[in-house]
């Protein structure tokens, strides 16, 4: 996979390349790149020491409900260490914090957002070997895992609760309601989704808060894994154009009329450009 050069922090920018080129591609080294935009000087070694102890509690519980003849021991271990134990939820008190997308921190606080807490389970889960996959739920993310001819769906917001289907229907009409429910909603997701989304969920912080230099390391690391991606590259020459950089907000433009020639917007596009050529000009 190759990567274009961009505006982002180079650590992280760095750090999210080589986890998502190992083969298979990893995860919780993936989710402590993004962390880094919130503290470059974050410990990942210890970060990951705490999800392989965290793992070995859950085999040793593993096994103890095996013995007992326990149903679904894996499963009910994994959320008896996390959640019962462990203390691991959803942060509803402060659901646009930052920190709720970092790993590191919601590794400390023991609050995130779904996605976050769902990586925090599919990593202790595969240190564990519990064949965990996260699921890009609309809306609200979860993790599952096969069991016959059906799923087992877990939400890691919610105490690790077991979903059946129709759990998964009522908790869609809650977060989406606009939507209709739907098997394929179930499907696992790759490293790469689960980045995007974690990084999605940041860039609407930032952006909600008027942040524009996170904002910007944000959005550019999007682009680092959809290069093309038009409304990404609308925002940023949005925000490069905030912040002066006028010759590379025009490269951002350009690129979104040549990759959409026929936009419903191309005349604004247009416009943009021909005014970020005048003020480039005017920085000679």
């Amino acid at each position: 996979m190759s990567f274009p050069s961009g505006f982002g922090p180079p650590l992280a920018r760095e750090r999210l390349v080589s986890s998502l080129a190992a083969d298979p591609p990893r995860l919780d080294l993936a989710a402590l790149a993004i962390a880094t935009l919130g503290r470059e000087d974050l410990d990942a070694p210890a970060c990951l020491h705490t999800l392989d102890a965290l793992a070995a509690r859950v085999q040793v519980e593993a096994e103890r409900l095996r013995e007992k003849g326990e149903a679904l021991a894996p499963l009910r271990a994994l959320r008896h260490v996390l959640a019962d134990i462990e203390g691991f939820r959803g942060n509803e008190d402060d659901y646009h914090s930052p920190d709720n997308s970092f790993l590191d921190r919601v590794l400390e606080r023991k609050v995130g957002l779904p996605i976050t807490l769902s990586v925090l389970y599919l990593e202790v889960a595969r240190r564990a070997g519990i064949p965990l996959y996260g699921v890009p739920f609309p809306g609200h993310f979860l993790v599952a895992c096969d069991a016959g001819d059906h799923k087992l769906v877990m939400d890691p917001f919610h105490h690790g609760d077991i979903l059946t289907e129709h759990g998964c229907e009522e908790l869609l009409k809650r977060v989406a309601p606009q939507l209709k429910f739907d098997r394929a909603m179930l499907a696992p997701a790759p490293v790469e989704l689960i980045a995007y989304r974690m990084l999605s969920n940041l860039r609407r912080v930032y952006l909600g808060r008027d942040d524009s230099q996170q904002g910007l390391a944000v959005v550019d690391l999007l682009l680092l894994l959809a290069p093309d991606h038009p409304g990404e590259l609308r925002t940023r020459a949005s925000l490069l154009t905030t912040m002066g950089a006028f010759r590379a907000a025009l490269k951002d433009v350009e690129r979104c009329l040549e990759l959409s020639p026929d936009a419903p917007d191309r005349e604004r596009l247009e416009m943009s450009a021909r005014e970020l050529r005048e003020r480039a000009e005017l920085l000679n």
